[in-house]
């Protein structure tokens, strides 16, 4: 639960530093959802030694799964809509990339956050319910995520190669009056049929392209069917899983 937390707050720094977003309302609740959980982390001791607690909690984070999947169905919504944008010139599709980058942002953090409700829930269930059960909505949500990522795949690919966009040498052909000019001088320098493109631009439809974006490891271990041993020192008692040496 430790990292869970660690993960949570690297999760919270990730959408910090989403700028200029239209929508406040919807990053706000993001917000919100990733404060909650992680503060049912940062109090785990004390919530794991009282089952009254431990029981509402396990309500809350009920709550906060359906919020979480409300938020990423509206994200992979939006994103989706981005793949029938197929007619813009290279600033507007430039312009679009951007929007899509902050959507893209807040698609990784919410999966990433329902992943964490479902461990989190797992634990304070303490094995009275499996990790199947506490991660019952991740194969659904995970392949809604999956099937959106495709789109977004594929409209990045389609535009890349209409726009002439070449990410390797970071530039694309030139278009429109300025292609017209530069016909001529590109017949004895093909390099000069091409201009420079700002390398976060490629960056971004890297990142946005990469279908290893929505690869996430679910943990199927059964912590509370393993056998440990107790260790008691100074008053404390400790665990240690038995095939780990002392």
């Amino acid at each position: 639960m430790t990292q869970i937390n660690a993960e949570l707050g690297e999760i919270s720094d990730g959408i910090s530093k989403i700028y200029d977003f239209q929508d406040d309302e919807f990053r706000s609740r993001v917000f919100s959802l990733v404060a909650h959980v992680k503060k049912i982390a940062d109090f785990q001791v004390e919530i794991l030694e009282n089952d009254e607690l431990r029981l509402s909690k396990i309500a809350q984070l009920d709550g906060l799964e359906e919020e979480c999947t409300q938020l990423l169905g509206q994200v992979n919504l939006t994103l989706a809509g981005f793949s029938k944008k197929n007619d813009l010139n290279y600033s507007a599709y430039e312009k679009e990339l951007k929007e899509a980058q902050n959507w893209y942002t807040y698609k990784k953090a919410l999966l990433d956050v329902l992943y964490k409700i479902s461990d989190l829930r797992y634990a304070l269930h303490m094995g009275a319910a499996s990790r199947r059960r506490c991660a019952a909505l991740l194969p659904t949500y995970a392949k809604q995520v999956e099937d959106t990522q495709a789109l977004l795949t594929a409209w990045h690919q389609a535009s890349v190669k209409r726009l002439g966009i070449d990410t390797n040498e970071i530039r694309r052909r030139r278009d429109g009056f300025d292609g017209v000019v530069h016909v001529i001088p590109g017949l004895v320098n093909d390099d000069l049929n091409f201009r420079a493109i700002d390398e976060k631009t490629v960056d971004m439809i890297a990142a946005q392209e990469s279908a290893q974006s929505i690869e996430y490891p679910q943990d199927d271990s059964e912590l509370y069917a393993e056998d440990v041993q107790l260790i008691s020192k100074d008053g404390k008692i400790y665990y240690l899983p038995m095939d780990k040496e002392e």
